[in-house]
């Protein structure tokens, strides 16, 4: 999302930020149909969160690789981009399977309904504060800065890609049966 504001404006910023609002539809069913039908889901957790990790290390390839100063036009959209990396992230899963799916299993229709849209309504315009705050200070920067910012952004995707496929890995070592 913060790639998406600097390099295309802040209304590219805000269609990022906003991306939960279609991803988390389907994430949410999924949730509630796991949680009503399996005890354990962390094996899919796992394999969630090693594609998540995945994708992000592409991300991160593309990041290091980009010119400071691109067309904007020869760029995904911001949106579905953000989307696709919404829908890979095993955060949202992690989300609806615990604090969130409990709390709408707990609640009637309206109070579900009430948390889906200020939960997801809160996330947005904070994501939206704080890439739209990076950009006024973007361009302030000179293009070897631009570069070294974007390299810097290649490099903490790649830590949290590590992370996840760690603990993918260690969900999978966890659940998954022995091997004698």
């Amino acid at each position: 999302m913060l790639h998406q504001t600097l390099r295309r404006g802040y209304l590219a910023g805000l269609a990022a930020s906003l991306a939960p609002f279609v991803s988390d539809g389907p994430i949410i069913v999924l949730a509630f149909t796991l949680l009503n039908a399996f005890e354990h889901t962390t094996q899919l957790l796992s394999l969630i969160s090693l594609t998540g990790a995945l994708y992000l290390l592409w991300l991160a390839w593309r990041l290091f690789h980009s010119a400071p100063h691109t067309d904007a036009q020869s760029e995904p959209g911001s949106f579905l981009t953000a989307v696709k990396i919404n829908l890979l992230n095993p955060a949202p899963y992690l989300f609806w399977l615990t604090v969130g799916g409990s709390y709408l299993l707990r609640g009637d229709l309206q109070q579900a309904i009430l948390f889906i849209v200020f939960m997801l309504g809160t996330l947005a315009l904070g994501k939206f504060a704080l890439a739209a705050s990076v950009r006024k200070l973007g361009h302030r920067f000179s293009d070897g800065a631009y570069s070294l910012l974007l390299k810097l952004l290649a490099v903490a995707l790649s830590g949290f890609a590590l992370k996840l496929a760690l603990d993918a890995w260690q969900l999978w070592r966890q659940t998954a049966p022995a091997i004698a």
